[in-house]
């Protein structure tokens, strides 16, 4: 596969109610909606000029040096910075490519930046692969986007990211993340010293899904994170919100918390995981906890530690039956 295809074709994943109908559509339907996205971008005054296709894609690299809005098919040959008072906005469907074969890129927002998709047209932040049809994008390809402390807005709806090194770097409190789907990345989300807002996402086969560090207050809630190497990691004093959110199936543990972190963990479904449910912190209350550490039975101990976690703060209230509200909620 070469090239943009890539970033056309069906991935090899389960995707949740809210991203099936895109998820299981062919080539085509990519085709056709970014010619209904030319259309309506059109007749909204952006013209023909600004919409790249397939065929015939937009090569972007540099600094910005006014609003931009970008739609259809972008390829990325170089790092792209937004300075601060200037805005970033993608519509709906635009395919975004960074090329590793010209370097290893990133997008770098200071100013505001708005990538908002919808249910029909999801935004795609990927890997362009090589041209060895043998050889798929991997993790790492592209470094991730960057919302820096200066950026005064930063908000991503329906918003595939993948292949990256840090898909989102989060440093500003403005960030605000929503029905994303982050997949195949070294980390999916990283907060440093911030408070982002992460809510109703698929984080999925990553090495680690959500990574709070330097103090970070995030709120994390109604996600689902499955099949990471950790699912959320917490280091140097973090205190986040992990609240709501089905934790289940990753490779090692679903919560770690390491150099005096302490989140606040409240009615998250934290299952099957291969290692342990949390360990060395949180302060635990009215989480399902059951299957991780290869155990199949439920969790109902209030001790600091048991077979299921390890070495943390306080728990409260550990519950028999699942968390119906956790994890990704249908529209």
């Amino acid at each position: 596969m070469r090239k943009l295809d890539f970033l056309f074709s069906l991935p090899q994943y389960k995707p949740t109610p809210f991203s099936i109908r895109l998820y299981y559509s062919r080539n085509l339907f990519f085709s056709f909606f970014l010619f209904l996205t030319w259309l309506s971008l059109s007749c909204s005054g952006i013209t023909n000029s600004k919409v790249g296709t397939r065929s015939r894609p937009l090569y972007k690299s540099g600094a910005l040096e006014r609003n931009e809005v970008w739609a259809g098919v972008i390829q990325i040959a170089g790092d792209i910075v937004v300075p601060e008072g200037i805005t970033l906005t993608i519509k709906p469907g635009t395919v975004i490519g960074f090329d590793p074969l010209v370097g290893t890129h990133q997008l770098i927002v200071h100013g505001s930046f708005y990538a908002e998709g919808n249910i029909e047209g999801m935004i795609v932040f990927g890997s362009l692969g090589t041209e060895d049809e043998f050889e798929l994008p991997k993790s790492g390809d592209w470094l991730g986007v960057r919302v820096m402390q200066t950026s005064p807005n930063a908000r991503l709806t329906y918003c595939r990211l993948q292949h990256a090194s840090t898909a989102l770097l989060c440093q500003s409190d403005s960030v605000h993340i929503e029905r994303c789907l982050i997949i195949e990345n070294e980390i999916g989300i990283l907060c440093q010293d911030t408070s982002p807002f992460i809510t109703q996402n698929e984080i999925n086969k990553n090495s680690t899904g959500i990574q709070c560090d330097q103090g970070a207050e995030s709120e994390i809630s109604y996600n689902r994170l499955q099949a990471n190497e950790y699912g959320v990691v917490c280091n140097d004093d973090a205190r986040p919100n992990i609240h709501h959110n089905d934790i289940s199936t990753n490779y090692q543990y679903g919560v770690a918390c390491y150099a005096s972190a302490g989140p606040e963990i409240t009615a998250n479904n934290i299952t099957s995981n291969s290692g342990w449910a949390v360990y060395e912190g949180g302060r635990l209350r009215d989480n399902f906890i059951r299957g991780n550490n290869n155990l199949a039975r439920i969790e109902q101990s209030n001790s600091r530690n048991s077979e299921q976690f390890y070495g943390v703060d306080e728990v409260l209230d550990p519950r028999s039956s699942p968390v119906l509200e956790a994890g990704v909620q249908t529209e």
